[in-house]
């Protein structure tokens, strides 16, 4: 007999069913094979699809069979060919002239979706124990994948993304309230998607649980040395540019106040996206040229941890973001503001500082507290060391594989 710890408890706050699906009683069917399946397409790659990612690699070590679907983007080859060398069976979702930014384009695309929608019908989900839908945002109520629940086998839902000020129209409402009630399990990348799906679509979600992504690199054994403070403090910011999610305009307008700019710091904001010229711009406008600079992608964010004083991620939308976890890692002070499952990790005056947003009013107050106690962010950053190793499980793909175990048929 399995237990869904207080899943099915309508009446349930969300956070007592934290630990969900655990087995008390007799054995669970082992999974002997599982499909995930990638709808995440606003970039090549993401937090969100590096867990799935490694998990695919981990299970098919253990002798599982794997199968992957998800679009096809040209910095994803060399992860396509690590896939298939492990044994995975991968299947590519087109996805070309998604720029739209001409005629030619327009229909590369539309010739694309329509092949998206081919293939969709076409996967061999019924070969496996569990699919694992993975989502971006919330993709499963478009069109081409609003239905797909009707024919999959055992699933599980793996949400990365929400907006607080989000409200669903009654029709997608009523998809994602298919989709969700439908699941074997629904894991929220932050305990506060589940929170929030469940007072926006007016349901108690069934299976539910929290699972944590892993990060880029290896965690350190020990603190990483921090850099002296006598030198121009840096300050880093690891995010996608877009300041719809990110704020990193209003970042740039609170130290472009005088106080702030006779201070000796140099912010670098690494991370793509669209809002790259704007943000150019931007800082040309305030005078921060000397200050701040766009780094575009890092491949090797300990390095750039490394040299960091203080690490920023004071966001209006965020989950759980990698960037805090892996400077929490790197042993460095973070400052971010009220949103995902940040303060579970951030604890004031402890290992950071944190807004209760990120409008310019409140990250000017916030780096102003965080700047008068700068001969504290040593300490801090042991402080978020210690938080990290206590909260980060030694494995997080082995830990996501047992979270799915009770989900499989």
């Amino acid at each position: 007999m399995r237990c869904l710890h207080a899943a099915l408890t309508p009446s349930g706050p969300f956070h007592e069913k934290f630990g969900f699906l655990c087995i008390v009683a007799g054995k669970s069917p082992l999974m002997d094979s599982i499909f995930f399946l990638s709808l995440m397409n606003g970039a090549a790659w993401g937090g969100s699809e590096e867990l799935w990612y490694r998990t695919a690699l981990q299970a098919a070590a253990k002798g599982l069979k794997v199968g992957c679907a998800f679009y096809a983007w040209k910095e994803k080859e060399q992860k396509i060919e690590t896939l298939r060398k492990a044994g995975c069976q991968v299947y590519l979702l087109p996805n070309k002239g998604r720029d739209k930014a001409n005629l030619g384009e327009r229909l590369r695309y539309k010739i694309s979706r329509w092949q998206v929608n081919q293939i969709a019908g076409n996967l061999p989900f019924h070969d496996y124990s569990l699919v694992v839908v993975n989502l971006g945002g919330f993709e499963i109520y478009t069109s081409t994948w609003k239905n797909l629940y009707r024919k999959l086998p055992a699933y599980a839902l793996l949400f990365h993304n929400y907006d607080e000020g989000a409200n669903f129209k009654p029709a997608k409402a009523k998809r994602l309230r298919r989709w969700i009630g439908g699941a074997a399990a629904n894991l929220f990348a932050a305990r506060r998607i589940g929170e929030t799906l469940e007072e926006k679509l007016h349901i108690s979600i069934p299976h539910s649980g929290v699972f944590i992504n892993p990060i880029t690199f290896i965690p350190p054994s020990a603190p990483a040395p921090y850099p002296a403070l006598e030198q121009t403090v840096s300050l880093v910011m690891l995010a996608e540019l877009d300041v719809s999610r990110k704020a990193q305009d209003n970042l740039l307008k609170a130290l472009a106040s005088p106080k702030w700019k006779i201070r000796d710091w140099h912010l670098s904001l690494y991370g793509k996206g669209n809002d790259k010229s704007l943000l150019q711009g931007l800082i040309g406008q305030l005078g921060l040229s000397e200050k701040v600079a766009l780094m575009g992608h890092s491949s090797n964010v300990k390095d750039v941890l490394q040299q960091a004083h203080l690490v920023l991620q004071i966001t209006h939308r965020d989950a759980m973001p990698l960037a805090v976890m892996e400077a929490m890692a790197m042993a460095r002070p973070v400052v971010v503001s009220k949103v995902g499952d940040m303060p579970s990790w951030v604890e004031e005056d402890r290992n950071g500082w944190m807004a209760a947003n990120a409008s310019v009013g409140q990250i000017d107050a916030v780096l102003e507290k965080a700047w008068q106690h700068k001969n504290q962010w040593p300490v801090a950053g042991r402080q978020s060391f210690a938080r990290f190793a206590e909260k980060f499980p030694a494995s997080p793909e082995e830990r996501f594989l047992r979270q799915l175990q009770p989900a499989a048929r």
